[in-house]
């Protein structure tokens, strides 16, 4: 388990699991873990950030990408655009109709 630069009191840290062994071949997944707590519970993400493939001698890290956080992020931008634009819109018609009487 390798520590990862942190924010103080919110623990980051990876996680390897059991080593498998098929065709010659020691595929190990690993784990990024991400906890906050707090006196009555708290919170706890673990998600798979990649694969060593080890054959032989080498030794293959294939990482795994967060698709599902690219997708929301690139909603929520897109979702922050189109309002910044519609506020601009509107403040722009609504001081042209002021200026216009």
């Amino acid at each position: 388990m390798q520590k990862l630069p942190k924010i103080p009191g919110w623990p980051i840290y990876e996680t390897r699991g059991d080593p498998i062994t098929i065709s010659g071949r020691q595929i190990t997944p690993i784990g990024r873990v991400f906890q906050v707590r707090w006196p009555r519970g708290g919170f706890i993400r673990h998600r798979p950030v990649a694969v060593e493939v080890r054959q032989g001698d080498v030794l293959h890290r294939v990482p795994i990408p967060n698709t599902t956080q690219r997708i929301t992020t690139t909603l929520m931008l897109a979702g922050l655009a189109i309002f910044a634009i519609g506020t601009a819109w509107m403040r722009r018609a609504k001081s042209r109709s002021k200026g216009g009487k």
